[in-house]
């Protein structure tokens, strides 16, 4: 391995690290100025280190300061999974943080903001890139209290302190979980390190891991707000916007990526493989039908975000570790980019509700089933070793896509706009049918499992439910029992209702202040 290897790697979440040390103590443009330029050189050089890669396979930076002898070390590791977040963060990192300067310009606390912005990013990038479970843990905390920070960046609200307490005490539940997690890990294999874990996993010791991924998989939904423990997420729209986008560059995503990062010692837990499955598929459930009943942007975002957690959580509950990470950078990018615009909607008119016809429902049902159908076998026609997982993934993608049709027939139009639409469509089958399998093919090294078929069933009833309850949500407003779902919908089920009690028990609202 070449000299300059390890601090390359190291380089990365280093910039940050000090732009945010030093931030604070310069003025608000300076600051943002050295927050920029951090995010931007992280940026180059994680693309650097990544083509590194494609050239010269994975790449590890370890540091042994007990010792050669000691089992103690601390590593960074640039290997598929953590090349593709990393150059994850640090994109959205870098947009952010500019986005940033111009968003906060004019407050008194900007160079503060730049500051915990940069240290932040300095944790999310680490954490990526640990090769060590010591390093996941510690830089998986900073990265928790780093956020805290970012959230009470207005400490006059009480609002905003509240639900900064709210996501601390979730948090540490997270922590303790993993804590939890690793010592079990520690006690039974002796390393800290991932790689000489894995191969040992590999040879065959696999004892005590149905237990170790118990408190993994309790760990990755905390931190990824899965249902009942979401309510948290919701509620942190007081802070800046750009805090509610930075979330989704490895923050709230993080339980997926731990599943991931760990999958090696899932594949031999079928029952939490299966709690995450069912986890998952009630988290998306939920957080869809409560969006729609949502008035304001941000909160419909953030809700919309707790759906999808919930579907990439059932992704790795089911198995389908590649397409995870494939759900967790194409979501990040399209959310942090749906709050970064947010704004925009200001003043804009809302749009009504399309009355879905039944027989254009019935023919989007049968065309969505068709292209997605004709779409795999072309795919596997053209790439016979492509393995394209389907039942599930392509159940809901039928939906998706039968949903899309029948609103764009029953809203009528030209023979002209119903072939673009169907052409569209079509695109979108097979750019998503080769996205999927270009993940199975391109994350081929990461384990493959067998999904439990009570979660398989549970996932496909849920969802073909939810389908038909948003088919025919349009009608709700004519039926008293649709008014009261509503109403219930806009509180969230009230589950965020019996959090806060419980938050005002544990945390009264008196000491806010």
């Amino acid at each position: 391995m070449h000299l300059y290897i390890p601090w390359l790697l190291l380089s990365i979440p280093v910039l940050p690290a000090i732009a945010g040390m030093l931030a604070r103590h310069l003025s608000a443009a300076s600051a943002a100025r050295l927050s920029i330029a951090a995010a931007a050189a992280s940026l180059v050089i994680a693309a650097a280190a990544c083509v590194g890669l494609a050239m010269g396979g994975p790449l590890t930076a370890r540091w042994m300061p007990l010792g050669a002898d000691s089992s103690f070390s601390l590593s960074l590791r640039l290997d598929v999974v953590s090349a593709v977040m990393v150059l994850l963060v640090s994109f959205l990192g870098f947009i952010v943080v500019r986005f940033s300067k111009n968003y906060l310009a004019g407050d008194p606390h900007q160079a503060r903001f730049c500051s915990w912005m940069a240290l932040t990013l300095a944790s999310v990038l680490t954490l990526v890139l640990s090769g060590n479970l010591l390093l996941i843990l510690a830089t998986w905390i900073t990265t928790s209290l780093s956020l805290h920070r970012l959230l009470l960046h207005y400490p006059d609200r009480a609002g905003a302190i509240f639900s900064a307490r709210k996501k601390f005490v979730v948090s540490r539940l997270g922590d303790l979980s993993l804590a939890i997690a690793l010592l079990l890990v520690y006690r039974h294999y002796g390393t800290w390190d991932l790689e000489t874990l894995f191969a040992t996993i590999q040879n065959g010791d696999t004892a005590g891991l149905p237990l170790t991924c118990v408190f993994l998989a309790a760990c990755a939904a905390l931190k990824s707000a899965q249902f009942p423990f979401h309510s948290w997420l919701p509620d942190t729209m007081e802070t800046p916007t750009p805090v509610s986008a930075f979330m989704h560059a490895g923050i709230i995503n993080a339980g997926g990526f731990l599943i991931v990062r760990l999958s090696p010692l899932f594949v031999h837990a079928p029952g939490a493989l299966a709690t995450l499955a069912i986890l998952g598929t009630l988290t998306a459930a939920f957080g869809a039908i409560v969006m729609l009943a949502q008035p304001g942007v941000k909160r419909a975002l953030a809700y919309s975000t707790i759906a999808q957690m919930g579907f990439m959580i059932l992704q790795c509950g089911l198995g389908a570790f590649g397409l995870a990470l494939l759900h967790i950078v194409a979501h990040s990018l399209y959310k942090a980019h749906a709050f970064l615009h947010a704004g925009s909607t200001i003043g804009a008119v809302p749009r009504a509700a399309v009355p879905l016809k039944t027989p254009a429902l019935l023919l989007g049902l049968l065309a969505g089933a068709a292209l997605v159908a004709g779409g795999a076998f072309a795919i596997a026609a053209l790439a016979p070793s492509s393995e394209i997982h389907l039942g599930v993934f392509a159940l809901v993608f039928a939906f998706a896509l039968a949903y899309g049709l029948a609103r764009a027939w029953s809203a009528g139009g030209t023979k002209r706009t119903a072939i673009l639409g169907a052409g569209v469509a079509t695109a979108i089958v097979l750019i998503g049918l080769v996205l999927h399998a270009g993940s199975t093919a391109f994350f081929a090294h990461l384990p493959n499992v067998t999904p439990s078929p009570f979660a398989v069933g549970f996932a496909t009833v849920t969802f073909t439910a939810l389908f038909f309850f948003q088919a025919l949500l349009w009608r709700a407003g004519h039926h008293a029992l649709g008014r009261r779902l509503y109403v219930h919908a806009l509180n969230g089920f009230y589950v965020g209702t019996y959090a806060n009690r419980l938050l005002g028990w544990l945390w009264p609202r008196h000491q806010i202040g």
